[in-house]
């Protein structure tokens, strides 16, 4: 069953089959909570009630999965037993250092990379259509300057290339913020 038809399923409050596979999850949410200060049972109460999060936030309308399935629910367990030792007073988890030691290699540069193209579509997302459309046919569409000047209807090659800088500018403004923002929520 693939991560659509769990989300499916979920949202249908057919769970039997789905909850057996989301239960493969737990070693590697138990590894990352005894890794850093809880033992297995609190890895199982934080994986149950990370469980309940995820049965209500698929069945909230404009509900879309951007990860895996997998991924995801992992995140909900890390930020939930972030907080539960910030309510224990002990030291504040640190995601470099402690999910090395928990997950292989592979997974933590997919989780890496997933979070690298969410941020990267976020800061596309916020510029104009020109300028969307401007970098996408320079990068994507490999267009010289000159080309995508006639395209677009610049007067000139060098208007394409000052407008092509300013979009990046623009993009590179924005990343900082969105970083600003994720440094400033995971203070």
């Amino acid at each position: 069953m693939n991560d659509s038809e769990i989300v499916e399923h979920l949202k249908h409050n057919r769970n039997d089959k789905v909850l057996v596979i989301l239960y493969k999850n737990l070693p590697v949410i138990k590894k990352m909570i005894t890794s850093n200060g809880g033992n297995s049972e609190d890895a199982e109460d934080i994986f149950q009630e990370a469980l309940i999060v995820l049965c209500m936030n698929v069945k909230k309308n404009g509900f879309t999965l951007s990860s895996k399935l997998s991924t995801y629910l992992y995140s909900i367990c890390r930020y939930m037993w972030k907080d539960e030792l910030k309510r224990r007073n002990k030291m504040v988890f640190s995601y470099t250092d402690t999910i090395k030691d928990t997950i292989d290699e592979n997974a933590l540069i997919a989780i890496q990379q997933e979070e690298q193209m969410k941020i990267a579509e976020s800061v596309v997302k916020s510029l104009g259509e020109r300028c969307k459309e401007l970098l996408e046919l320079f990068y994507s569409g490999k267009m010289k300057l000159k080309d995508i000047a006639e395209k677009m209807g610049y007067s000139s090659e060098n208007t394409a290339k000052n407008q092509k800088y300013k979009c990046i500018e623009t993009a590179k403004k924005n990343l900082r913020e969105v970083n600003s923002n994720i440094n400033t929520l995971t203070a």
